[in-house]
């Protein structure tokens, strides 16, 4: 078995990009570029589910690469990692599985998801994410805040045709270069794992929880693999086979003990009133500890609606603010 997680939501709360420009705007004396991020995050959205060509779930950090580049040092990027939490659980979780057998496919920096692979354990060369290339500088800034003024005003209706003029009509494509980690990447990396690691993608477990883990999920569930949707949203849980709602990553751990015989465990979990009797005496002693009550769901097309809006109440829970971004 071989698992492979993304690395914002279910390893770290924060959503590194989002804090990176909070740091451009307190720069340019700004307090609104979280703001500023969640308009090119819902314009990624838009761009995703509109099947754009050549555009892949996450690539909102190819976006925003020249701005990051050109205003924050690696050393400012690593300190916003260095202050980021750990999702509850995960240092626990991450120490319980063999190393060589655990993946991150991330569309985090890689000044973030080095750090956080660090901090947790991980192997460097186990941990795949985009790579951000020096930008001297991007004359595109004054107009791209301009069209910021107009979404403050009336939203992603009224700024789409103006960013998809600026990014794919005037911007030059140096400025567009970013290879971002995202998408249809996240699934080659699966793939190339498997073909390296000579390990069948039907014993794959993957973790996301974003539209940018939407291909991942997809293909690995299609392969007849464990795709989880932990603590996600309306894009991932549908692509997932199962989700997982809590608030710790070491909900987890009960699927990764009852591999290969995981919808086993999950059907005996929803209908056992003594549910901690199904787990090991290490994990039923750590559930009791931290009080832990997860829920596990077999992702079914009449219980969608249902699942999604227990994975929101714990995404919430668990990240905050950057729970509402997609």
């Amino acid at each position: 078995m071989i698992i492979v997680f993304d690395l914002e939501g279910p390893l770290s709360p924060m959503d590194h990009a989002a804090e990176a420009m909070r740091l451009v705007g307190k720069k340019l004396g700004r307090g609104d570029f979280f703001e500023f991020f969640q308009m090119l995050s819902l314009y990624d959205d838009e761009l995703t589910l509109e099947e754009k060509p050549g555009y892949n779930p996450g690539d909102t950090l190819r976006l925003i690469a020249p701005i990051i580049s050109t205003n924050l040092t690696d050393e400012e990027l690593k300190q916003i990692s260095l202050g980021a939490a750990l999702t509850p659980g995960a240092k626990d979780l991450i120490s319980s599985l063999n190393p060589n057998d655990v993946y991150v496919a991330s569309t985090s920096y890689q000044q973030h998801a080095h750090t956080i692979a660090e901090r947790l354990g991980l192997k460097h060369e186990n941990v795949n994410c985009t790579m951000l290339p020096e930008f001297s500088e991007f004359p595109y800034m004054d107009r791209l805040l301009e069209i910021f003024e107009n979404y403050k005003s009336g939203g992603m209706s009224r700024v789409k045709r103006e960013l998809d003029e600026l990014f794919w009509g005037e911007m030059e494509y140096e400025y567009l270069k970013t290879r971002v980690c995202g998408g249809e990447r996240k699934m080659e990396v699966v793939e190339k794992i498997s073909e390296e690691r000579g390990v069948a993608i039907e014993n794959f477990i993957v973790v996301g929880d974003s539209i940018t883990d939407i291909n991942m999920l997809e293909g690995v569930k299609e392969n007849g693999g464990i795709a989880i949707s932990f603590n996600g949203n309306q894009y991932s849980v549908p692509r997932a086979n199962l989700a997982v709602s809590a608030l710790s990553l070491m909900a987890l751990r009960p699927v990764v003990e009852a591999y290969p015989d995981v919808w086993r465990f999950v059907e005996n979990w929803n209908y056992a009133q003594d549910k901690l009797r199904l787990l090991s005496s290490e994990t039923r002693s750590y559930f009791e500890q931290h009080s832990l009550f997860p829920h596990y769901d077999v992702v079914r097309p009449s219980e969608i609606d249902e699942i999604i809006k227990r994975q929101k109440v714990a995404r919430l829970a668990m990240r905050k603010e950057y729970g509402k971004l997609t």
